[in-house]
């Protein structure tokens, strides 16, 4: 069942070449899309204050670390099951991305974007979520297309994800983390330049938009000492 589904998705792509193309992307760079779109919305501010809720902040946090817990757990897996890739057994494949003959299960793209995708939605941001779980399907079956991943690869790095994500989501780590993510947007707050928070210098309420800039003032004529 593995080698028919990869045989299949893997000649889909060789016989394809727009679908070629598209899975080389997701297979490639679309986690790093998918992770940097998740740093860039947690930083994002505008000059009145943070662009995302205190909840949206948190989820995204959540999902930061367990991609990372994800892929330790990876690194662990690869230590005691060094399982070949397809393109070190198989007489027949199409492997279209380069890629070391490293282990292959899990797959590590898989489980940071589904780490991601199980994050948002244990803080029930079903619109994030959606748009998460849609992006690491297609990053999964792209890792299989280009194939340098078994399909139980996928479903492995699925796995993992959902666990680091959970294993995050228990009470005793649940509290603490927020904690954290409050100290860490504190910390961000305190480092941004004066000027991109939003507030003007006190001495210049007036000219605050008007496009006008201050005048030096003449330093006249000095008042006579009375007489």
């Amino acid at each position: 069942m593995d080698t028919s589904v990869y045989h299949a998705l893997n000649n889909l792509a060789f016989e394809n070449k727009a679908v070629g193309d598209l899975a080389k992307f997701f297979a490639q760079y679309a986690i790093f899309v998918m992770v940097g779109a998740v740093a860039l919305a947690w930083f994002a501010r505008t000059r009145s204050g943070c662009l995302l809720s205190h909840r949206q902040r948190s989820a995204l946090f959540f999902a930061g670390l367990a991609t990372i817990l994800g892929l330790v757990i990876v690194q662990i897996i690869n230590h005691i099951w060094d399982r070949p890739r397809p393109f070190v057994v198989l007489h027949e494949f199409h492997k279209l991305i380069a890629h070391a003959a490293d282990a292959s299960f899990p797959s590590d793209h898989a489980t940071g974007a589904f780490a991601i995708f199980f994050a948002l939605a244990l803080f029930r941001r079903p619109a994030a979520a959606a748009l998460a779980l849609v992006w690491a399907v297609l990053i999964g079956v792209a890792r299989v297309m280009v194939g340098v991943h078994w399909p139980t690869d996928i479903l492995g790095g699925l796995g993992v994800g959902a666990f680091a994500a959970l294993v995050l989501w228990t009470a005793p780590l649940r509290a603490p983390l927020l904690r954290l993510e409050g100290l860490c947007t504190d910390l961000y707050e305190r480092l941004l330049p004066a000027a991109w928070k939003g507030g003007a210098p006190a001495a210049l309420p007036a000219l605050e938009g008007s496009g006008e800039r201050p005048r030096p003032q003449s330093a006249g004529k000095l008042p006579s000492a009375s007489k």
